[in-house]
Order: C-alpha cells, then sequence, then structure tokens
C-alpha cells in the first residue's frame, strides 16, 4: 500500500511538475503573428467581443480559408476570454496529451503505475514534437495540432482498450455520445482525420468479424466520417489550395514527403537510438537462450567519449555567453571560404546568419544522445562484432512473433508513416505536420520500453547513465526556452509599447530596431521579427497602422 501511494505521489509530482512548466512558458508567449488576425472577425479588422462574433469569424474562415472550425472556435473562443485562459487551457492541453499517450503506451487506464513511464513520456513529449513552440505554446499553431490531437487520443482510446480486451469497454448508452465525438476528432486536421477514419473503421471491422463488435465503434466511426467531410468540404479549402497548390505537380509533393520526413527524424533522433538498442537487446535475450555467448567488451569510456563531453560543456557554456563558438566558426567559413569564392550576398549571408543562430542547441542536443548511445552500446557489449552475431543467429521475424509489445510498437510506427502520406494530397508538408506522427512514435518507444526485459536491462547496465542524459538534456533545454522566452517577451513588450506610441499619436508607421536575440532552443521558442509579413499584416490591422519598419541590418545575428 505504502509503494503504491509513493507512486500516486511520484505521478502527480510529475504531472503538476510539467503543468508548470507548461503553464510558464505560455505566459511567456505573447500573441504572435496569426493570434493577431484571429483576436479579430475573420478577414476584418473588427475586434472579436462577444460570442457572436467568435462564430461569425468562424463562419469567415470557414468560407475563405479552412474547415478547420473546432480548432479555429477553440482559438477564437480563448482569445476572447483573454490569455491567462488560453495560457492555463494550453498547459492543461499538453498534460493531457502525455497521459492519452502514456495510456495508449500502457493499453489501460491506469495512471499511477508507473511514474516512471509518465516522466519518460513527458520528456520525449518535450523533445521530440517538431517545431515544439509553434504546435504546443504559440496559440494559432497549438489549437490546430496539440488540440486537435488530445480529443482523437481520448476517442481512439476506447477502440485500442477494446481491440487488447477482445471486447467493447464501453456500455450501449455510448452510441450517441461517440457519434458526437466522433464529429469532433474527425473534424481536426487533414491528415489525423483521415487516420482516424481509416482506423476507427479498421477495428470496427475486426472486432465485426471476431463477432463482437459493440454499436458505438460503428457509430463512432461514422461521426468521423461526418467530421473528416466537414473538414475537406470547406469552400475555403478551395479557396486556399488555388493559391498554395497551383502549378506544383507530383514531384513536388512527393519532394514535401522527403523534407517534412526527414526534419521529423532529426527530432525523433532519441526515439529511433532507443527502439535501436532495445531490438538489439531482445535479440541478446534471445541469443542467450539458444546458448550463444556474446564476446566481452571493454565497458570503459573511450578518449574520445571524454572529449566529446568536453565539447558538450564548451558549447554549453558558449550558448549562455552569447554563442560565441558558433560566431567563430560563423566567422571562419565567412573569411576561409565564402568570401573565396564570392558567396558574400545578403540573401546569403541572412541564410548563414539562420543556421548558426540554431548551431550550438542542436549540437548539444545531438552531443548528448550520441553520448549516451555510445556508452550505452559499450555497456550493454553491443560491439560491431556482437552484433553481426546477433543479426547471423537471431532473425527479425523471431523477435517479431516472440514479444507482443514490438508488434504492437511495429503497427503504430507503420502508422504514423500512413498518417504523413496521408500530406501527399497537400500543397505544403512543414514539419509541424507530422504532430500526430510523432505522438504515435511515442506510444511506440513507451510500449517498448515498458517490456521487462528491456527493463531489466536498462536498470541493470545503464539506469545511472540513462538518468544523468535524461537529466542534462532535459536540465539545458528547459533552461535555454525559459531564458530565451524571457528574453523575447521583454523584446516584444518594449515594441508593443512602440505600437501603441505610435497609434496614440496618430502616426501611421511605427518604426523600431530589430530584436537582438534570435536563439531558438531547440524550437521550443517560436518567435519572428515584427517585419515579418504575417506579423507585420495582422499587427497593423490590429492596431490601426500602415506600416512597420525594422531598421534591419543584414549582418546582425
Amino acid at each position: 500500500m505504502s509503494q503504491t501511494k509513493n507512486y500516486v505521489w511520484q505521478t502527480g509530482l510529475i504531472l503538476t511538475a510539467l503543468f508548470l512548466l507548461m503553464l510558464m512558458l505560455n505566459i511567456l508567449m505573447p500573441l504572435h503573428r496569426d493570434d493577431y488576425d484571429y483576436s479579430m472577425i475573420y478577414t476584418t479588422a473588427v475586434h472579436i467581443e462577444n460570442f457572436s462574433d467568435v462564430l461569425y469569424s468562424c463562419y469567415m474562415h470557414y468560407m475563405l480559408h479552412g474547415g478547420r472550425m473546432v480548432t479555429v472556435f477553440c482559438l477564437d473562443l480563448f482569445l476572447w476570454l483573454g490569455k491567462i485562459w488560453f495560457d492555463i487551457a494550453n498547459a492543461l492541453m499538453f498534460v493531457a496529451l502525455v497521459v492519452l499517450i502514456y495510456f495508449h503506451a500502457r493499453r489501460d487506464t491506469s495512471l499511477t503505475k508507473e511514474p516512471v513511464m509518465v516522466a519518460i513520456a513527458s520528456l520525449l513529449a518535450w523533445l521530440s514534437f517538431p517545431h515544439f513552440g509553434e504546435v504546443a505554446i504559440w496559440k494559432s499553431g497549438s489549437t490546430v495540432y496539440l488540440w486537435s490531437a488530445v480529443p482523437v487520443a481520448l476517442f481512439l482510446l476506447p477502440y485500442n482498450l477494446s481491440l487488447k480486451k477482445g471486447e467493447s469497454v464501453l456500455g450501449g448508452w455510448m452510441l450517441l455520445p461517440m457519434l458526437l465525438f466522433g464529429v469532433i476528432a474527425g473534424w481536426s486536421v487533414e491528415n489525423l482525420a483521415v487516420t482516424v477514419v481509416g482506423l476507427s473503421a479498421l477495428i470496427s471491422w475486426y472486432m465485426k468479424k471476431n463477432g463482437n463488435m459493440p454499436a458505438w465503434m460503428l457509430s463512432g466511426c461514422v461521426g468521423a466520417l461526418i467530421g473528416l467531410v466537414g473538414l475537406v468540404a470547406a469552400p475555403g479549402n478551395f479557396v486556399r489550395y488555388d493559391d498554395q497548390g497551383q502549378g506544383k505537380g507530383i514531384l513536388t509533393h512527393i519532394g514535401n514527403q522527403f523534407a517534412g520526413n526527414g526534419e521529423m527524424v532529426l527530432y525523433i533522433l532519441p526515439m529511433i537510438l532507443i527502439l535501436l538498442i532495445a531490438w538489439r537487446i531482445f535479440k541478446i535475450k534471445m541469443a542467450q537462450e539458444k546458448g550463444i555467448a556474446l564476446k566481452e567488451v571493454d565497458g570503459k569510456i573511450t578518449t574520445g567519449q571524454w572529449i566529446l563531453l568536453g565539447l558538450i560543456i564548451l558549447l554549453v557554456v558558449s550558448y549562455f555567453n552569447g554563442s560565441f563558438v558558433a560566431w567563430a566558426l560563423r566567422d571562419a567559413l565567412y573569411s576561409g571560404v565564402m568570401v573565396p569564392v564570392g558567396l558574400t550576398d545578403p540573401k546569403v549571408l541572412d541564410k548563414v546568419n539562420n543556421i548558426f543562430r540554431g548551431f550550438e542547441e542542436m549540437a548539444i542536443y545531438w552531443f548528448i544522445i550520441f553520448l549516451i548511445y555510445g556508452v550505452a552500446k559499450k555497456k550493454l557489449g553491443l560491439s560491431g562484432e556482437n552484433i553481426k552475431l546477433l543479426s547471423q543467429h537471431v532473425k527479425a521475424r523471431e523477435v517479431w512473433n516472440r514479444y507482443e509489445s514490438v508488434r504492437y510498437a511495429g503497427i503504430m510506427l507503420a502508422l504514423a508513416l500512413l498518417n504523413n502520406m496521408v500530406m501527399l494530397a497537400a500543397p505544403t508538408f512543414p514539419a509541424r505536420a507530422t504532430f500526430s506522427s510523432v505522438c504515435m512514435i511515442i506510444i511506440a518507444t513507451l510500449a517498448v520500453l515498458r517490456e521487462p526485459i528491456i527493463r531489466q536491462y536498462y536498470e541493470q547496465y545503464t539506469e545511472k547513465l540513462l538518468y544523468a542524459g535524461a537529466f542534462g538534456i532535459g536540465l539545458f533545454t528547459i533552461s535555454a526556452a525559459t531564458v530565451v522566452m524571457y528574453t523575447m517577451q521583454q523584446e516584444h513588450n518594449a515594441r508593443i509599447e512602440i505600437v501603441e506610441e505610435t497609434v496614440t499619436k496618430g502616426e501611421p508607421i511605427a518604426y523600431m530596431e530589430p530584436i537582438k536575440m534570435t536563439n531558438r532552443a531547440l524550437r521550443h521558442v517560436f518567435f519572428v521579427d515584427f517585419d515579418n509579413s504575417v506579423t507585420k499584416g495582422g499587427l497593423c490591422k490590429y492596431y490601426g497602422l500602415e506600416d512597420i519598419k525594422v531598421n534591419k541590418d543584414d549582418n546582425n545575428r
């Protein structure tokens, strides 16, 4: 009983800390870019002042821009209610998504039995969502991706639980609620909506084939289909596609897949390596059962790994002290390579500057991951020779047939890829659109990590290493995001004061200096200077200005 109480306390503490972190970041995040447009009745300069304005704005958006009525309604509603209510609701949504991911990984709704897995789910969500600041903190982005994923994950949970149990987990009275809930889940974001309809239909068919499909499954599937039709049939979709998709052939759509999936891989790298090690642990266990012994490996940290650790420390110090390493490398590249070959065009320089603005945070992240991966491999005896030995004696099909968690994870990974492939029909495929696919990959990773043999090996050989690595990555990224977000907020507030002062004076144009700090903390911070066309357009309309001019210096860091 005492251990159960400890688990309840530990789980509550983890989720509370996650909520407070997200609440702090949401409070620090000001209105930005599209937020100004959605604070007004769509396509007008009339500020939303009552609930009827919210509904009318949603209608205008549906007719002129796109079919995401549910997410746009939530965005307009909370922008009208006030920023602090949005901040609280957004933080709660993120916590809810982490809990639902954990439920899907366990395939039951016991929340307090594995606090370590809840912590891992929280960390993976924090690290792995592409363009985190856009999809989980920025208001216009989070309502599209985060606020779509939560009802979908909740809607699909009884399907998943029933499939696992082999019988319905809901009563017959859920027929109508699941129909309505299906409409909300289907009326989400395009690729996820297609996946929801297909998955609910497939599970319903499978349960019917086995003679025990409850009526609520079919009604939920029908509701999701209705929602999908409402989403894609919006007149605004055709208006937007004419603007964005005109002249783009099939090769462009295929190229978008490589770009979107490729960027996603950069963010899910920790999970790829976790799953790779787990796969090899399964093979080690099965090889031992066959009487095959691996050759001993020296588990000591190599000189190269010590050097890599020193480099990580240097980069961390640099990151919080003006990024002197990144800019020294940028200057060396400029003087040693770019100037001699004539690459001095301002646009080229701006692109190079943009790369080095995010260089250190990505380098620190990747170096820590590869350091942990390298040390973990040595501790587990996974030398190149032993890996080859495992491949010879333990086949992939054997592992697949042996472990249910592997099959479940494989299905989730395949579902994630199919979910991304739906974006072939879209004119563009930004990395943020992989949000729901990353949710599925996190579920797959947690499902494998929960396997007793995997936990046994991690606890026996790499527990301290993984805890230290998780703490280091978490501490760096959270500290960096907090510092950068706070600085950005101060910069933003100073510029809003200039805008308001300009309006008070009755002047048509606001002049301001560019924002100096441009670190992005693994894109946990999303902020673009005021001369961006989207931000400037919405701000000018919102405050009644003609223009905003930023005295941009092309060589500005």
